[in-house]
């Protein structure tokens, strides 16, 4: 019989969370009813790993001679797939209850040609990740220059604050969707091709949801549908990450043309970064009713994770453990506009 849903899971020296990715889509296949097939697919991670993801119980694994990113990845658990609704995923995502029904009944609209879920970078469901941000050419020029004008980054962090709190809460059509999970049915890859594995490390997902919205479709974020995603996990722990990320980036910006490259890279000579003043202290907040505090590695503060302040709020430990070093800037944001009210930055040692 051909299942409802293929899921495919990318796994990179990641075997313990594929392994619980894989037994949390199990558990919502049964208890939401929905035919499925698990599709563990391993880039490139050794002897050592294949053989602790034989053991993790999907349906299918496949397993990859070398590296070929996410992208590579999900285009070889596509040849092995058999459902006509698609589902693509992180091996570091756990599913919570109700999420993969709510995934499927979004793309069962034919306007829609790819659909996420809220993610949630703690187990206790309070600290929300980015919805989705799209870079472009004014968007990553700003980025560069971040820290430099305090009204530009105000009114930047206010947009995006302003519709990171509307999908979040509401959800609707977006110009992009974080690639952790994305479910999409087989007549969208039919018009508009499988991902580009010339992005090795990120930026895969948001050139191929651009090809989506040319092909006529929209991108829906569905709030109802939540996942837990254990972001920067596996990436940190993997020595070619940095440069793999820079090819996608560079990738992605030939479509600046040569002009628009050359103005980016001396825009990178003028950033500014880690200039304010910042304390060895974790900082915590009290309670804010209608405010929210944002956490960005970025001068700019976005694009960002949010908790609400409806209670007080101290960055969760199992979060904390897993920061790379660095600066962290903690921003609170009134919810109704987006508006800026205080920042702290953190320095987060080794």
């Amino acid at each position: 019989m051909t299942p409802e849903v293929s899921a495919i899971v990318v796994s990179h020296r990641s075997a313990a969370e594929a392994a619980g990715c894989v037994a949390s889509l199990a558990s919502s296949f049964r208890a939401e009813g929905i035919s499925g097939e698990t599709i563990l697919v391993d880039c490139g991670s050794g002897k050592e790993e294949e053989r602790a993801l034989r053991e993790a119980g999907s349906d299918s694994l496949v397993l990859l001679e070398e590296n070929r990113g996410y992208s590579g990845g999900v285009n070889a658990g596509l040849a092995a797939a058999r459902g006509r609704n698609l589902l693509l995923c992180n091996a570091d995502v756990v599913f919570s209850p109700g999420a993969l029904a709510a995934l499927v009944r979004a793309v069962g609209d034919k306007r829609v040609g790819a659909a996420a879920p809220l993610a949630f970078w703690d187990s206790g469901e309070r600290v929300k990740l980015p919805p989705g941000y799209a870079p472009g050419f004014l968007t990553d020029l700003a980025q560069l220059l971040g820290g430099r004008s305090r009204a530009l980054d105000d009114s930047r962090f206010a947009r995006f604050a302003r519709s990171a709190t509307r999908l979040w809460e509401r959800g609707g059509t977006a110009k992009q969707l974080a690639g952790a999970v994305l479910a999409a049915r087989r007549d969208v890859f039919d018009a508009a091709g499988r991902f580009d594995e010339r992005y090795p490390f990120e930026y895969e997902e948001t050139e191929w949801e651009a090809r989506v919205r040319r092909a006529g479709f929209d991108l829906l974020f569905v709030p109802d549908g939540r996942i837990r995603h254990l972001w920067a996990v596996s990436s940190s722990r993997n020595p070619g990450t940095a440069a793999r990320r820079a090819a996608s980036e560079a990738r992605y910006r030939s479509r600046y043309g040569r002009l628009g490259r050359a103005f980016l890279e001396r825009a990178s000579l003028l950033a500014r970064n880690g200039t304010e003043s910042a304390s060895a202290i974790e900082p915590s907040f009290e309670a804010r009713p209608g405010a929210a505090v944002a956490v960005s590695p970025n001068p700019s503060g976005i694009p960002f994770a949010a908790a609400d302040l409806d209670r007080a709020f101290r960055l969760p430990a199992e979060i904390s453990a897993r920061l790379a070093a660095g600066r962290w800037r903690f921003t609170v944001f009134r919810k109704e506009d987006g508006r800026p009210l205080e920042t702290r930055v953190w320095e987060k040692g080794e």
